[in-house]
């Protein structure tokens, strides 16, 4: 592997100004992954790290909480989080492609997604620069990477046309689950939230902030995983009996019930912009942008049950406590001990609502 500054250079410039060409051009010399990574994606890594991470600490945008305020530390993490992340995609995108009827390549997806995240990593150094509302810009970035990306999968890897839409949709719902996963393992290192010594001895939720945004996956992604710290910080100490009371199994079905019409509604949206879409032959940028916010939806799902019961003042951990015990009423059909024969009662009362759910 050798490192050309002026090849690189020349590949940024082409990336931003002419992309296609650029691509063409590039992968018909067939690059082995790793003269990919130390042309371009290595550099655009470090420098998307270190100065993205450096003007957010001198705008006075890194918390004193994260990571101890270390710099240092948060290059470390930023980095690892990045190169992860990167990874990650191209293993999914470079897969998916051979499920929806293209030819995987490890070395040409990895091209690919390195190519078209020339604007996402340029967008946020200048983001980083700009503070309250250089997220705007960062955002912008990462939309256009996203349209470059989806116009780079059918000339990378042979995805045909009418499934083109599908595999880009599949892979970026694939990785942002996956991202979110990561994301989960590496906050145990440096970002675990402190837990108060001296918890309620009952129950304790905290409020979280879920009010939409843009809609789009991003966002959404912002929202989810606001919701999941805030429902992972709630706290409940069970009855000692291990009875459930006829108030929480009301307000577990209440939930339910909302969860479900929530669930109906965005499913019946997401539906509607997929006919849409595939309904056109040559798909402009405003397509993809509504493909974007529909991404968004598709995440938004996966945690309607908690944003409805959050958004109401709800405490996750003795919900999801609730719906255990109910869950082992029914598995030993009401016996076994006094408090499963009283819970199994309460759940055969709400048997039509609860039966799918727990």
């Amino acid at each position: 592997m050798e490192f050309d500054i002026r090849k690189t250079v020349d590949l940024v410039k082409g990336g931003l100004l002419a992309p296609e060409p650029t691509w063409n051009a590039y992968l018909a010399e067939t690059p082995e992954w790793q003269k990919t990574l130390a042309l371009l994606t290595g550099p655009l890594l470090l420098a998307n790290v270190i100065l993205s991470v450096l003007f957010t600490w001198m705008t006075g945008g890194l918390s004193a909480s994260m990571l101890g305020g270390s710099l240092l530390m948060a290059w470390v993490y930023s980095l690892v989080a990045a190169a992860v992340g990167f990874t990650l995609l191209v293993f999914i995108i470079n897969f998916l492609a051979g499920t929806f009827g293209g030819q995987p390549n490890f070395a040409r997806a990895f091209a690919a997604v390195s190519l078209t995240a020339i604007p996402a990593s340029l967008a946020g150094i200048a983001g980083a620069l700009i503070p309250w509302l250089g997220f705007l810009v960062s955002l912008a970035g990462g939309i256009w990477s996203l349209v470059l990306l989806y116009r780079i999968i059918p000339l990378a890897l042979g995805v045909p046309g009418e499934k083109r839409t599908l595999h880009f949709v599949a892979t970026l719902v694939v990785a942002l689950i996956a991202n979110m996963l990561v994301a989960g393992v590496l906050s145990l290192v440096g970002l675990r939230p402190e837990v108060s010594a001296n918890p309620s001895r009952h129950s304790s939720s905290t409020p979280v902030d879920i009010a939409p945004g843009s809609g789009g996956v991003f966002d959404e992604a912002r929202r989810q995983a606001a919701l999941m710290k805030a429902a992972g910080e709630d706290e409940f100490e069970p009855p000692a009996d291990g009875e459930v009371s006829k108030q929480q199994v009301r307000a577990l079905v209440s939930v339910i019930e909302k969860s479900r019409l929530a669930m109906e509604e965005q499913a019946a949206q997401v539906e509607k912009a997929e006919a849409e879409l595939q309904d056109k032959e040559n798909r402009s940028t405003a397509d993809l942008i509504t493909m974007y916010r529909t991404m968004g939806k598709v995440v938004s799902m996966n945690n309607i049950e908690m944003e409805v019961l959050k958004s109401a003042g709800g405490n996750w951990a003795e919900h999801m406590w609730v719906k255990g015990q109910l869950r082992t009423a029914r598995m030993q059909r009401g016996t076994g001990s006094e408090a499963i024969e009283h819970n199994y009662a309460l759940y055969k009362a709400n048997e039509e609502v609860l039966a799918d759910a727990i």
